[in-house]
């Protein structure tokens, strides 16, 4: 069966498009070449890779990659996680089988405690989670379960 090829496009590359890669990656059952980048990338952020930890993915080693470097690439599914990317990446990569788009806002971090930064970083890392479920199905934990009965 052909690996389907996604990527996923935020602002920077440094919360919600890494975060959506990782999850996809560890539960595609390898059905998918996944990608991630952003429009101006910056390094992961610290507060990403804490709340990615604490559900067992490490994206400390997560290289921001540009979206222009993808430009000349076809990919399966072009999914974008905030506004400013939408029609930017419809643009530069026109040739997606599958456009999907959902505005997911990073939290703000300035003058906030640190607890409630993390309880925010948390509830988007949640939501991006249960969204992928629902684009990508055979990525829920319903399914692999039932996979692996029936394989077993």
């Amino acid at each position: 069966m052909k690996k389907e090829r996604v990527i996923f496009i935020c602002s920077f590359n440094s919360v919600r498009s890494p975060m959506a890669e990782c999850f996809l990656k560890g539960r595609g059952n390898g059905r998918y070449i996944v990608f991630s980048a952003g429009v101006a990338p910056i390094r992961v952020n610290p507060y990403a890779v804490v709340v990615m930890r604490e559900v067992g993915i490490d994206i400390s080693d997560h290289k921001p990659a540009s979206v222009y470097q993808y430009r000349n690439e076809n990919f399966d599914y072009v999914v974008t996680l905030c506004n400013h990317t939408r029609t930017m990446a419809g643009d530069l990569l026109p040739e997606g089988d599958r456009f999907l788009h959902k505005n997911f806002v990073t939290p703000p971090e300035i003058g906030r405690e640190q607890e409630e930064v993390l309880a925010d970083f948390r509830k988007l890392r949640d939501e991006i989670s249960s969204w992928l479920f629902e684009i990508f199905p055979a990525t829920s934990p319903e399914h692999q379960k039932n996979h692996n009965e029936e394989h077993h």
